[in-house]
């Protein structure tokens, strides 16, 4: 593309990005008309504008992504814009320019519906670190951009080296559970040992797949997900033999999408590993404590998983509900600075004892501020005594300046305190506890995480299966 269109249309960008005015994303859409007019084709414009993007954050400066996602909506209708009105000039013409038109514009559609779809792939495994999910919206992407039939997304077992579906589409389960391909086996394992993508429309080896016969007729397209370390899966689609065959075009759309997956998961790996860190220094943390306050022993397992029932009930994301699970697990690890005879006095605590336990927020501050955690808990685990009213502690803070997560564990955390046996009394029964749940709500407690906590006690949703939800995504 020419150098000095590539300079002009950077620069509207640059200038939409940095103010934000209206008047240059009015500018972004004539641009792209006119370069619509001089014969330059949708893909190329969109590659531009994604070359653009790409350099104005060199710097790593960051924009908001409603604006690039606007300034991209903008080129789009720029792009169509000028298809219609092209389209009603053809229409005053002979039949034969109408069938080209329509051959022309279901092509610009679908060369559209293609450039979207690679927008939205680049969005979601730019956006994600959860694999699974990651994984799903990538293979529906392709699945519907490439009107397949059927199709699969396999990756290679790193210990067996065969690949297994992990994601399916118009396969039976029996073959989707029993599929193992190992590399160079059939079309697909010779896609993964090659590490090249295939279009195959004839006949095929398909002995793969258990109950198939040796060759089938097949209207496929494979390609390999790749990364630094080499191939790690494939994604194959398919349609019927009447179809229209899968085309070169197709093969690089799906290509940058199984680049974007490969990309994604490479990340969702190191994410992995980060996490696995983080997670032994919390259990160290956690069982420095319990050896300490005899009280403490099962009590933040237990207002972890509360903690979670309610962030689930609340829709929270999953990274967010890590993130709370984390937070309970050590909201009182700021004991370790209280001395143990304070911690396991049978009896009721003094007034000056009282002020000594009231620091453990601060001590907990102090103890994990040094240390980068993948969520955001250090805010929620010094605020888990605020009370709803603004008279807790440590910072007097009032209704929704507490942080959602401190909220949600100050209500797991009373639960479990007066449910729990105590050397001077025992534990409370389920039903005084929701009165006295209610009798606090609004003031100690945020009386919208009782109401929803009340309707996880009524339901048994807390007590149903594990909580630990960063052992599950691991």
């Amino acid at each position: 593309m020419d150098n000095q269109l590539n300079y002009v249309y950077n620069k509207i960008l640059a200038d939409y990005l940095r103010t934000g005015e209206e008047t240059y994303l009015y500018q972004v859409v004539q641009f792209s008309k006119d370069l619509m007019r001089q014969g330059m084709g949708p893909e190329s414009i969109i590659e531009m504008h994604f070359n653009a993007v790409k350099i104005i954050n060199k710097d790593k400066r960051v924009y908001s992504k409603k604006s690039i996602d606007e300034s991209f909506t903008f080129l789009m209708e720029g792009v169509m814009a000028y298809g219609v009105a092209h389209k009603e000039y053809l229409n005053t013409r002979t039949e034969g320019y109408l069938a080209e038109l329509r051959d022309l514009n279901r092509r610009l559609s679908e060369r559209l519906a293609e450039m979207t779809a690679l927008h939205e792939t680049v969005k979601i495994t730019g956006s994600s670190l959860d694999l699974d999910e990651v994984l799903s919206s990538v293979f529906k992407n392709a699945v519907r951009t490439l009107r397949s039939d059927s199709g699969a997304l396999m990756l290679i077992d790193p210990e067996e080296r065969v690949l297994t579906i992990k994601k399916a589409y118009g396969l039976d389960e029996y073959i989707v559970r029993k599929t193992r391909i190992r590399l160079g086996e059939g079309v697909t394992g010779l896609a993964a040992q090659s590490g090249e993508p295939l279009i195959v429309n004839g006949k095929a080896d398909s002995r793969e797949v258990e109950g198939r016969k040796k060759c089938d007729t097949v209207n496929s397209i494979f390609v390999p997900l790749k990364n630094k370390k080499g191939v790690i899966g494939v994604i194959n689609l398919n349609r019927r033999m009447a179809s229209e065959p899968f085309t070169e075009d197709n093969l690089k759309i799906l290509s940058t999408m199984a680049h974007e997956a490969a990309s994604a998961i490479e990340k969702a790996s190191l994410y992995r590993d980060v996490r696995e860190s983080y997670l032994s220094t919390i259990r160290v943390l956690a069982s420095a404590l319990e050896v300490k306050d005899l009280y403490t022993r099962g009590h933040s397992d237990s207002v972890a998983k509360w903690a979670v029932a309610i962030a689930r009930r609340l829709n929270m994301s999953k990274h967010e509900i890590e993130g709370i699970e984390v937070a309970a697990i050590l909201h009182d690890i700021g004991k370790i600075g209280i001395h143990e005879d304070i911690l396991n006095k049978p009896g009721k605590l003094e007034k000056e004892e009282w002020e000594e336990i009231k620091k453990h927020p601060e001590l907990s501050f102090k103890i994990l501020h040094g240390i980068k955690f993948p969520w955001d808990i250090i805010p929620i685990i010094y605020s888990h005594h605020e009370r709803y009213d603004g008279n807790g502690y440590p910072a007097g803070l009032k209704g929704e300046e507490i942080p959602l997560g401190a909220r949600i564990i100050a209500v797991a955390d009373l639960y479990d305190a007066m449910t729990s046996d105590r050397a001077y009394r025992k534990g409370l029964s389920n039903e005084m506890v929701v009165r006295e749940l209610k009798k606090v709500a609004g003031t100690q407690l945020d009386p919208e995480i009782v109401k929803v906590f009340i309707e996880i006690l009524n339901s048994g949703e807390g007590e149903r299966g594990s909580h630990n939800e960063i052992e599950k995504f691991l």
